[in-house]
């Protein structure tokens, strides 16, 4: 029941576990193994602890605003939070930091994120800038008809990439050989010590897992909040964990370890060896479901 001036409640706990997975899958995965490779010299185990440590922080993270959002399941999220805890003079200035650099830099990047991997499919030339300019249009009008229709896009395109990658992951684990008989180049050891390195590869890991805690904006549409939203967020950050390893696993098989951090693209890399030539088109499709994803979210 709402009041007059009170959002619906129309978000189950299918829609907030899919926001939360389809805000956190950008572009990182396709793009962080190599560098978290390159920073642990090549050391496999080593690179998949920093993917299971950030994921375990990342999980600790959520299930803190988890906590929160069922205890303030009020539309605002963060800065409700920020209001509550620290006055309305924080909270203030982080809305406008929001409004003015953080969110909207974060769905400017994303944009032009999207025209870069779209502008080679195209079979006549549109100028980067008009892509990235149409596809905030278009995020922008989903959104504004209504919550129970941007949920709905967010559903099939999260379920659709997370789908895709699980599937792919698999593939490559399955199919793989560890990169035998494929040319390999030395991995340059980081400077200073592995510790360091595990420390500098942590980051980027844990820019690949953000994204989460964006889904405590929609707690003031979630139904039955209290328990809703702590099973969604904390079942959708574990999944998370689960498939990031698992593409990692899958890219290890794929091309070895020295091809992993040796590689530039190393998702278009690692699919292309196993499965052929069609690897870039499907890469990049995959890539342009993740990117238009996370910016509905």
């Amino acid at each position: 029941m709402t009041g007059p001036n009170e959002l619906r409640r129309s978000l189950g706990f299918t829609d907030l576990m899919l926001i939360t997975i389809g805000t956190v899958i950008g572009s990182g995965i396709y793009l962080v193994p190599s560098l978290v490779l390159r920073q642990t010299a090549g050391h496999t185990g080593l690179a998949f602890a920093v993917w299971a440590v950030a994921g375990f922080l990342s999980l600790l993270g959520a299930l803190t605003y988890a906590e929160l959002g069922a205890m303030k399941p009020e539309a605002g999220g963060l800065y409700a939070y920020l209001r509550d805890a620290f006055g309305p003079l924080p909270a203030f200035l982080y809305g406008w930091a929001s409004f003015l650099v953080i969110a909207s830099g974060s769905i400017a990047a994303l944009a032009v994120a999207f025209a870069n991997y779209l502008s080679p499919l195209l079979p006549f030339r549109v100028p980067g800038p008009i892509i990235s300019l149409v596809v905030i249009l278009v995020v922008a009008l989903i959104n504004i008809r209504g919550t129970r229709g941007s949920a709905t896009v967010q559903n099939w395109t999260t379920g659709a990439k997370f789908g895709v990658l699980f599937l792919l992951s698999a593939v490559l684990t399955l199919r793989g050989t560890g990169g035998a008989g494929l040319p390999t180049a030395p991995i340059e050891v980081p400077n200073g010590s592995l510790a360091a390195g595990f420390g500098a590869a942590m980051i980027g890991v844990l820019w690949a897992y953000e994204g989460w805690q964006y889904v405590t904006f929609s707690a003031g549409e979630a139904k039955d909040p209290q328990r809703t939203f702590p099973r969604a967020i904390s079942i959708a950050t574990f999944l998370l964990i689960v498939l990031y390893l698992m593409a990692n696993l899958g890219y290890v098989r794929a091309l070895g370890p020295a091809g992993v951090a040796n590689s530039q693209r190393v998702a278009a890399d690692a699919i292309g060896t196993i499965l052929g030539p069609v690897a870039g088109a499907v890469v990049s499709a995959l890539i342009l479901v993740s990117i238009f994803s996370a910016l509905n979210g």
